[in-house]
């Protein structure tokens, strides 16, 4: 199994019978453009990747249908929803998707283009695609451990480093 590193542009020559295996790893600057909806390199809101994202693919094409198997896994910085501290956390999930090939000699992309790699010269890309599993495997509440007392109602001080002495904390506490 071969190791792809800042590239997840794949040529549809290279798929035999048995498909595509491949572990990858996207560093951060290569991932952002991708993380954001503009492409700009570094906008506002934009995750902050602590490490490189790596994982694993297995490819198969069934027609015109590429089916992809793995996992992936980044670290990268978030807020406690609790107490709004800034922790790193892990962002990783399965991968289990399969989505249309268009662009292919005379094939035509769909109307809704949801689901659907371009395929151009015989290439595709994938790292489009782990940027919206990116997204889609990110916490909702993501929480810097799972005890976090959070912040007093009343002076906002982290009552993970203590209790506080406002009246606030007090009609709040069990």
């Amino acid at each position: 199994m071969e190791t792809v590193r800042d590239n997840l542009r794949f040529s549809l020559d290279s798929f035999s019978e048995a498909g595509v295996s491949c572990e990858f790893v996207l560093s951060p600057s290569t991932l952002l453009p991708y993380l954001t909806a503009s492409g700009d390199e570094d906008p506002a809101g934009a995750p902050n990747l602590v490490t490189s994202l790596r994982g694993r693919l297995d490819l198969n094409l069934a027609g015109k249908r590429l089916i992809l198997k793995g996992t992936f896994a980044v670290k990268t910085e978030m807020i406690c929803a609790r107490c709004l501290s800034t922790f790193i956390g892990k962002v990783g999930d399965a991968i289990d998707e399969v989505v249309e090939l268009g662009g292919r000699g005379a094939g035509q992309a769909p109307e809704d283009p949801e689901g659907f790699i371009t395929v151009k010269d015989g290439l595709f890309d994938l790292a489009p695609l782990l940027a919206e599993l990116f997204w889609l495997s990110w916490p909702v509440r993501a929480l810097c451990r799972p005890d976090c007392a959070g912040i007093c109602p009343g002076c906002g001080a982290n009552l993970n480093d203590g209790p506080c002495l406002c009246s606030g904390a007090s009609a709040t506490r069990h």
